[in-house]
């Protein structure tokens, strides 16, 4: 085997190794360690449900290690009443993510509330991007129409032959028909947009 290949494969099996590391859930070294409790409230402080330690036994087990269940859910318990609260409910609803069950009991209350407000937010927000892209697009294709009207009109001043010049005018007519109907759909588009920013406005809070 050349020198070559010996490192091309040592290289392979070093980013293998690599891939594997960054697809385990806990170092090796945090599972020697055995911080169970401060780790449960780090999870807990994320949001992060308390059955990611079952993904912790499985990495720590291949270590020959046993995580300490009860510390986890003791810091995982303290965690979450940081979490678990209006202003954290509400950026986890503004992300558009779908509702953290993480929160329970009388930890959930504020954070639902704070998750529906968000979820609103979110919602009105997206409308007013959605309109806002449509809006965009129909005004570029109103510009192409412009264009390949006035390239069609240039063609049929210069054209003599007859044929040549009822297609174009019949290709010009059928442009203006779609011209017009895009700037129809602008209208109605941009009636639209202004109330969804209406809507949108009362939520837009800092």
């Amino acid at each position: 085997m050349s020198l070559t290949q010996t490192l091309c494969r040592l290289v392979a099996a070093s980013s293998l190794l690599l891939l594997l590391a960054s697809c385990s859930s806990i170092s090796k070294d945090e599972c020697l360690r055995g911080d169970w409790y401060s780790l449960g409230v780090n999870d807990g402080k994320a949001g992060t449900l308390a059955s990611k330690f079952r993904d912790y036994q499985k990495d720590c087990a291949e270590h020959g290690v046993t995580p300490d269940f009860k510390a986890y859910q003791q810091g995982h318990n303290q965690g979450l009443v940081f979490y678990c609260d209006f202003p954290h409910g509400e950026a986890h609803g503004r992300s558009g993510a779908e509702y953290n069950t993480a929160c329970s009991g009388k930890l959930e209350a504020d954070f639902r509330r704070g998750y529906q407000q968000g979820r609103r937010w979110y919602q009105a927000k997206s409308k007013v991007d959605e309109l806002g892209a449509a809006i965009n697009n129909i005004q570029i294709r109103i510009e192409q129409h412009k264009d390949e009207i006035y390239r069609s009109n240039q063609q049929i001043a210069m054209e003599n032959d007859p044929s040549r010049r009822a297609s174009l005018l019949y290709r010009t007519d059928r442009l203006r028909d779609e011209l017009e109907d895009y700037h129809t759909e602008l209208g109605r588009l941009q009636v639209q947009f202004y109330q969804a920013q209406q809507a949108f406005a009362p939520l837009n809070r800092p």
